[in-house]
């Protein structure tokens, strides 16, 4: 006879079967009480590798790394109360890049809730607004779980919640109680949704417009590593612009430097109306500005490009991709629901044909060249400063390796200095641009691709932030590298004129710290180097193959550096 506990508990294990059916491989789980069911199903399913995470908000990141990194769902599981408020930062960066995440959390049975009885919380839409779907599972209820797998796994991916009440008693007499069918109920596998075709009117309705304009760009945002893409890219005559992490490093002639090139002196515009110099820029801003914007992927890193496509619009703005669109140029004329692998390579098959785009292109690539030649001068003869720092890191990764980089400072320092080293792909958390949980991404990451190396630049402050990602209940990855830009405090707003002109106030924006992470190092037993100069940066990454490399900047000189790339390296610059 089943006793009380597995009467309660059946339905927990044919759900865990269910997500071994629908493609699941890999959990990361928490501990708690409330989730033993769920702890004990996914540590004993013979198809589902188990990580334990102790901190939720660390889990949830290592969790949306692996799902990156693998392509397939990753189950997160949380007791009840607040550990599942803990998940949001994670789940929101998932939804804003659309990952996979399928979101476990115990609860309280409905009638404990809002009765003072420990960790009991509203949580049954606590990811509402950031989630494709959100579902209680019960006994009842099986069916909802293959709605959710389904919603999480069509295109657009994204994170899906269930929330499951738990009743007590929930522990097993033993474990050896708790075992799983043969065969589930349910005989679904998931398929990723195939996308319409675009029909021919649809083709003749793009050639037209390409006729009619003299200036295309092709600009991509964030985007997963696609060698098939970049294939097709390299195929077609048209200028494109990519931010690294767009991960387009390997398209010819690619204008990764938007920073520097669409830098046009806007506001300096406002107080020289009517001199020689204003109309000499007027009109090379102009030369710059596409009649016809296609855009593909997320967010864009260059604030600078995002400025002067807000105010040079393009006539037309054409969006290709599944899933959310959004308008950060505020100039979105027409949206295609297709991948952009399939638009361009239907692009090639069908011949469509550029007439006027050879000048464009020159203006643009010389642009690029001039930006390259006068960043490297500048970088060359400047004293020892985060920038120089990551390009030293940047060029001497290894082949077929992973990047990483974290938000504030590092993801602009990289997109700065580009990328131009082959088979290296490129991570950040750009979906919400949070500094938190930048490091358990990329422990995630480096946990589901064990074969390569992985490297993470993160700041000093967001290293800091999230060490709890280096605090893992099994072995820590040796395939990963934490290199830390250590400035002493939150640079970025050393840089930015608005907190820079505060004053004494300024240090409220910049929290200046005298912290290492040598005592981090040894708490977690990983090796440490700290470095001071160029010469000693060269030295370490010789054989540095894991633990943490610190890199100790000024802030002042990276501030002076800033200004010098800047203003100095403007592509049309008098």
């Amino acid at each position: 006879m089943k006793s009380v506990a597995l009467q309660n508990t059946r339905h927990i294990y044919e759900l865990i079967d269910l997500c071994a059916q629908f493609g699941v491989r890999k959990a990361v789980v928490c501990p708690g009480s409330r989730c033993a069911p769920l702890l004990i199903g996914f540590g004993k399913h013979p198809g589902i590798e188990t990580f334990s995470i102790t901190d939720e908000r660390s889990a949830g990141f290592v969790c949306l790394g692996l799902a990156q990194q693998s392509g397939e769902p990753v189950v997160l599981v949380c007791t009840s109360g607040t550990a599942a408020q803990n998940f949001a930062p994670a789940v929101t960066e998932a939804f804003y890049q659309m990952v996979p995440l399928l979101i476990l959390t115990a609860d309280r049975p409905p009638e404990w809730i809002d009765q003072w009885d420990g960790q009991t919380i509203h949580q049954k839409n606590v990811y509402i607004d950031h989630v494709k779907g959100s579902f209680v599972f019960d006994e009842e209820n099986l069916e909802v779980a293959e709605e959710a797998l389904d919603l999480a796994m069509t295109e657009a991916r994204g994170p899906v919640h269930l929330n499951i009440p738990i009743r007590e008693p929930f522990y097993p007499d033993s474990i050896d109680d708790v075992l799983f069918a043969t065969e589930t109920r349910s005989s679904r596998r998931y398929d990723i949704i195939k996308e319409e075709i675009l029909n021919d009117d649809f083709w003749q309705e793009l050639q037209t417009e390409l006729n009619s304009v003299k200036k295309i760009m092709i600009l991509g945002g964030q985007s997963e590593p696609n060698p098939e893409l970049v294939g097709l890219l390299n195929q077609i005559d048209v200028p494109i612009v990519a931010d690294v992490i767009s991960n387009l490093h390997e398209v010819k002639n690619v204008i990764k430097s938007a920073d520097l090139v669409f830098k046009t002196n806007d506001e300096n515009l406002l107080t020289a109306k009517g001199t020689e110099d204003t109309k000499i820029n007027t009109i090379i801003a102009e030369n710059l500005k596409p009649d016809l914007l296609i855009t593909f992927g997320r967010s864009v890193i260059s604030t600078n490009l995002k400025l002067y496509l807000r105010k040079h619009k393009p006539k037309a703005h054409w969006h290709i991709g599944l899933g959310m669109v959004g308008d950060p140029f505020q100039s979105l004329t027409k949206t295609v629901q297709v991948s952009p692998a399939y638009f361009f390579s239907e692009w090639l098959k069908r011949k469509i044909a550029v007439p006027y785009q050879n000048q464009y292109q020159s203006v643009l690539a010389e642009a690029q060249i001039k930006v390259d030649a006068e960043s490297k001068s500048i970088l060359d003869v400047s004293v020892f400063n985060y920038f120089s720092a990551v390009a030293k890191v940047i060029n001497v990764m290894p082949e077929n390796s992973v990047l990483h980089l974290g938000n504030s400072m590092p993801v602009r320092i990289a997109n700065f200095i580009g990328l131009d080293k082959p088979n290296v792909d490129v991570y950040s958390n750009r979906g919400t641009s949070g500094i938190d949980g930048t490091v358990s991404t990329a422990v995630g990451h480096a946990l589901a691709d064990p074969s390569r190396t992985h490297t993470i630049i993160v700041g000093d402050l967001a290293f800091f932030y999230d060490r709890n990602g280096l605090w893992l209940n099994h072995k820590f990855p040796q395939n990963l590298r934490i290199v830390i830009l250590n400035d002493g405090g939150g640079g970025i707003f050393n840089i930015i004129s608005g907190p820079s002109n505060q004053g004494e106030l300024t240090e409220l924006f910049t929290t200046p710290h005298k912290r290492t992470a040598e005592l981090t190092a040894k708490e977690f037993e990983l090796e440490y180097w700290g470095v001071k100069t160029m010469e000693e940066l060269e030295k370490m990454l010789e054989g540095f193959e894991s633990g943490i490399l610190e890199i100790f900047t000024d802030m002042k000189i990276n501030k002076n550096v800033f200004n010098k790339l800047t203003t100095e390296t403007q592509s049309h610059k008098n």
